[in-house]
């Protein structure tokens, strides 16, 4: 792949934006790339958490400008500017957990791509903007839908209003992440929470993630925790987990 590179090990796929030289921007091919690489990963059962993540010191710098101002005359034109979109919606349907493990910028389309993941840990030196509005255009992907349900309409109006960047600290008390890090320890940290998911059964991965998922879509009825339950019971990995937790607290003073 040119501008993607898809890993897996141990129940984890790592989706790196390889573009160092120019902050990991987003152009046309890449995200077609992400697409097809997150369809690919959905059919997978051996994975249980999917890492999305930047080369070099970014996560992502958003859209390609150049690259797809050269594509949008052309006759695919709506198609080329949809593709954002197709991608966001990728990595929000997966039912993996997906974590986004950010440093330096996250900006523009590549902070929409975070927002679309269940979770994200930052380095304290990441730097986040939405800057289309400054550059004449409206924030698309599905951004404002996603930016708003992570830290409110008005919080999300002043960001894309105002085109500021904000740091991690920012971002964090708006809820747009969940922790911050120093840059050395953030492996560490995205590593320790990626084994405390894959320890856990699958079954119960899979309900937590399609729980999220009409939560967000607004087709959520707890009614169904009730069925879920019962499947779980009926699960051998996950009944082995609940013995051994079990087993563990009674041991314990």
């Amino acid at each position: 792949m040119s501008g993607l590179t898809v890993s897996s090990a141990d129940g984890v796929a790592r989706v790196v934006f390889d573009r160092p030289d120019v902050l990991n921007a987003l152009s046309p091919s890449v995200l077609t790339e992400l697409v097809d690489a997150c369809a690919e990963i959905a059919r997978d059962d051996g994975i249980k958490v999917v890492r999305f993540e930047g080369s070099g010191n970014a996560f992502s710098a958003g859209a390609d400008l150049p690259a797809f101002v050269a594509l949008l005359g052309g006759p695919d034109a709506h198609s080329i500017a949809d593709l954002g979109r197709r991608a966001t919606n990728a990595i929000a349907e997966l039912p993996q957990i997906t974590i986004a493990g950010i440093r330096g910028h996250c900006v523009g389309g590549g902070l929409v791509l975070a927002a679309a993941c269940d979770v994200r840990i930052a380095a304290n030196d990441a730097r986040f903007m939405i800057p289309e509005l400054d550059a004449g255009i409206p924030l698309g992907w599905g951004g404002m839908a996603w930016v708003v349900r992570l830290v409110g309409e008005s919080l999300a109006a002043d960001l894309v209003l105002s085109c500021r960047p904000f740091g991690a600290d920012e971002a964090l008390q708006a809820g747009l992440i969940s922790r911050v890090l120093p840059p050395g320890q953030l492996e560490d940290e995205l590593r320790s929470f990626e084994r405390s998911v894959v320890a856990k059964a699958t079954k119960v991965l899979r309900v937590t993630k399609r729980q999220l998922l009409e939560i967000r879509s607004g087709t959520f009825d707890a009614r169904s925790d009730a069925e879920a339950l019962l499947e779980a019971l009926k699960d051998p990995e996950s009944m082995q987990q609940g013995m051994q937790y079990v087993a563990k607290r009674l041991r314990k003073p």
